[in-house]
């Protein structure tokens, strides 16, 4: 419980906040899946992706995401996507029972924190030798998405930098949000938004969360491009209709709580209680 705004996001943040990413166990269980493939397929490099080495994660929605580049000619050339996460499938699931495909990787549930998302792709290189993208399945379209995580993990850490650290953690706000309101953005989508969106620099949470939903409002209505491709490409009709409309939602209970504060009113108890219409009871009640 809180009096106080200020307060009410601290403590909000940290309630969000997923376990402390071990990198050694993550380490541990990235190597033993790596071990496992390699009987079978050859493997050029691997590496973590996701929200959890970005430091965008929130707490009950973190997996561990691993980038298996495979051999193209081997293992991927003439296959469809579908084709390559079910020998990926088949494979991990010699040793484990708890695995299946999941849209664009495989995924082996533990009994203990993380999960792991293997996620097999093929690398396409530019002239000089260096890697231009890589290829990720998409088992639901049928179709080779091309991906650059290294890139976007870098833009992250760079507007982390200029815009202040609260740019990942409003990050991890609308991530919360999402999860609160029927998950219609996917995580990827929500970060290039916030780079989309807040380019400046810091202001305070109410004000920048506020400017995050009501700019978000066109990017998601139309198709949003970012370095190599749609980020928004997942969404149907039916459900950036829904998206918009809870984004619009979200606006107007922002801005109602920003001006119960810092309008005529000075009223916390009021925008207390709106902020937790809007991101639920993770958000302390006034008190």
């Amino acid at each position: 419980m809180a009096y106080t705004i200020a307060t009410s996001f601290n403590v909000f943040r940290e309630n969000i906040e997923p376990p402390t990413y071990d990198r050694e166990t993550s380490i541990n269980r990235k190597n033993h899946l790596i071990s496992l493939l390699e009987d079978e397929f050859s493997i050029l490099d691997s590496f973590a992706i996701g929200s959890l080495p970005r430091y965008t994660a929130v707490k009950g929605h973190a997996d561990l995401d691993i980038m298996v580049v495979l051999h193209f000619g081997k293992h991927i050339e003439n296959k469809q996507p579908s084709e390559v996460l079910q020998s990926v499938r088949d494979c991990l699931g010699e040793k484990y029972t708890n695995v299946r495909k999941n849209g664009q990787a495989v995924t082996l549930y533990y009994k203990t924190w993380p999960n792991v998302d293997v996620v097999p792709v093929s690398r396409t290189k530019n002239s000089d030798g260096t890697v231009s993208h890589y290829n990720v399945p998409n088992m639901n379209t049928e179709e080779w998405i091309k991906s650059q995580p290294v890139l976007h993990s870098n833009n992250l850490s760079d507007r982390n930098k200029s815009f202040g650290v609260e740019f990942k953690r409003i990050i991890k706000m609308i991530k919360w949000w999402n999860h609160q309101h029927s998950s219609f953005l996917q995580s990827y989508h929500i970060e290039v938004l916030a780079l989309k969106i807040m380019t400046g620099s810091f202001s305070d949470y109410p004000w920048d969360i506020y400017q995050f939903f009501d700019k978000a409002i066109p990017l998601v209505e139309t198709s949003l491009w970012h370095n190599i491709g749609f980020a928004d490409e997942y969404l149907t009709y039916d459900n950036r209709q829904k998206a918009v409309d809870r984004l619009k939602t979200a606006r107007d209970k922002a801005s109602s709580a920003w001006y119960k504060t810092y309008g005529d009113n000075n009223d916390d108890e009021e925008a207390i209680r709106l902020w937790r219409q809007i991101f639920g009871d993770q958000f302390p009640a006034y008190g």
